[in-house]
């Protein structure tokens, strides 16, 4: 009579470890994120993009501006616009800028500025990369000028 005692004994054990196992993976939640009231959000040069087009700093078009004219340090990180003074076009990009500018482009032309003045600003900005692209990047300065095309203004 001891066996069977034995072995009903290991199964209550086997079963409570179970039970156990099920409660602590059920308890398992994520803790979402609470910063301190005097912590706010790493500032980092260069960011957020300058309101050029719309009034929103993440807008595709403000985006494209700055990933498309903004200076760059040796790492390849975007600086802050220098101010006064006209930004130039990006002249050595990576393979990671054209993604960008490209993703850009096809954002733009799906949610163009809201503004008629941030639109005809974007449009003649457009022209000018478009030109700029043409020797070294044919396909892409065909993009930029179908985006423009999109924003161009009503004649």
């Amino acid at each position: 009579m001891r066996a069977p005692q034995k072995k009903y004994l290991r199964l209550f054990a086997l079963a409570g470890a179970a039970v156990l196992a099920l409660l602590c993976i059920g308890s398992c939640r994520e803790i979402p994120p609470e910063l301190p009231g005097d912590y706010g959000p790493l500032e980092r040069r260069g960011w957020p993009a300058p309101t050029v087009y719309d009034d929103d700093p993440l807008h595709p078009a403000n985006r494209w501006y700055q990933r498309s004219f903004a200076g760059r340090d040796p790492l390849g990180r975007i600086l802050d616009a220098p101010g006064g003074e006209p930004l130039s076009s990006l002249k050595n990009p990576g393979r990671l800028d054209l993604a960008e500018i490209r993703a850009l482009l096809v954002a733009i032309e799906a949610e163009p500025p809201v503004s008629e003045v941030g639109r005809l600003r974007c449009y003649r900005d457009l022209l000018s990369q478009a030109d700029h692209w043409a020797a070294r990047d044919s396909s892409l300065a065909e993009m930029h000028r179908k985006v423009a095309a999109a924003l161009a203004p009503p004649k």
